[in-house]
Order: structure tokens, then C-alpha cells, then sequence
């Protein structure tokens, strides 16, 4: 299933395994980071692949959102190149071929829908994580993929979804403030990212 967007600039689809080595890129831009996620240390594609089998195992979707343009626009990786120039607005100024067949498009974002526990009655539960691109910030890529999400969620059975959020990340807290979630628990102090403490704002949101 893809995203149709009113400007047809991006398409959001279930990832497959081919973009494993984009995904994990995009979160490890994150960890070194270290206001997304509570990991200390970048994660290779084999550790991903544990993970993204989870995923699929547990009907636990991972989309990722790319960029449409032409399939032989590649770059050293063998992904899609757009080459597209954003003006300050975040609009795309780069021409658009969209009846082209075999489009590809550069990964710039992804995010996951995942078990908020493992015990069983927790399955009407599920935990949202959006990622972008260091470059892709700031375009609204991750509102795109939220509202893709909260739509589909209901597919797999999910009444709650929760986002984890370190309370000093005001831009996620900000985002899905948008989407109506709001704040149901905030731990403080539980993280330590290498030194630095991290307090923990849980938002969660019901559907339907």
C-alpha cells in the first residue's frame, strides 16, 4: 500500500529487507545524536535483521517513506538520486516524473509500529517510532509518516499506540501533540545517556 500524497513527491510503503542498510543508517545518525533513542552505540544491518524479522513475524509493520524519481538516477549505493532541491519552505523545486514506470526513490525516513510489551494482553498496544534523515528534517517528512501510520494501525488490531519520548526532545513531544496524543506518564530521571540523565514523556493516543 502507498501513500498518495496531493503532491506526488512521496510514496510510503511497507520496507522490505533490500532497505535495511538505508533504515539502519537513518537510526544511527540518531544514536550519535543521542536525543531519539536510549541506544549508546550504532547498530549494524545483521543486528537490524533480527529486529525487522521480528516485526514481520509479529505483524508489526515497518514503512519506510522515499522519494519518488527515476529508477536510473542511482547513486554509489545502488539507491535511487533525485537530486532535488528544497526551497526554504520545504517545497520540492525538482521536476517530477510520476507516470514513469519502476520508480525508485532514496529512503529518507522510516518508522515502526512495534509490541509495547510482550505479554499477551498488551496486543491492542503498540509503540510508534518515527526516524528521518539528518538532510530530511524539517520537511515534514515525519507528520507524513505519523498520520500514514495512525490510519493503518487499526489493520493490525492496535486500539493504543504510545510514543517514548525524552522529555527534553521537543520537536517529537511537539509532533505528535499535533495528532492529538497526550501525556500519559512521565518517568523522570530513568535514562542515562552516557552521563547525562533523561527524563521519559509517555504520549499515547486511542484509536477509534
Amino acid at each position: 500500500m502507498q501513500e498518495k500524497a496531493a503532491d506526488a513527491k512521496y510514496e510510503i510503503s511497507r520496507a522490505v529487507n533490500a532497505g535495511l542498510a538505508a533504515i539502519t543508517r537513518i537510526y544511527n545518525a540518531s544514536v550519535l545524536e543521542q536525543n531519539a533513542t536510549a541506544a549508546l552505540h550504532p547498530v549494524d544491518i545483521e543486528e537490524r535483521e533480527a529486529w525487522f524479522d521480528a516485526h514481520e513475524a509479529a505483524n508489526r509493520p515497518i514503512y519506510v517513506l522515499r522519494e519518488l524519481c527515476e529508477e536510473n538516477l542511482t547513486n554509489k549505493d545502488g539507491e535511487a538520486d533525485c537530486e532535488r532541491k528544497f526551497g526554504s519552505n520545504g517545497k520540492n523545486l525538482g521536476a517530477q516524473k510520476i507516470g514513469a514506470a519502476n520508480q525508485k526513490g532514496k529512503i529518507l525516513a522510516w518508522g515502526s509500529l512495534s509490541d509495547y510489551h510482550p505479554r499477551e494482553g498488551y496486543h491492542i498496544t503498540a509503540e510508534i517510532s518515527v526516524y528521518a534523515a539528518p538532510e530530511a528534517r524539517g520537511k515534514g517528512l515525519g507528520w507524513r509518516l505519523v498520520n500514514f501510520m495512525l490510519e493503518r494501525a487499526p489493520e493490525f488490531g492496535i486500539k493504543n499506540v504510545v510514543a517514548l519520548i525524552f522529555s527534553s526532545n521537543v520537536a517529537s513531544l511537539n509532533l505528535f501533540a499535533k495528532f492529538g496524543f497526550t501525556r500519559w506518564g512521565e518517568p523522570p530521571k530513568v535514562c542515562d545517556m552516557g552521563g547525562k540523565p533523561e527524563s521519559l514523556t509517555i504520549l499515547g493516543k486511542k484509536l477509534g
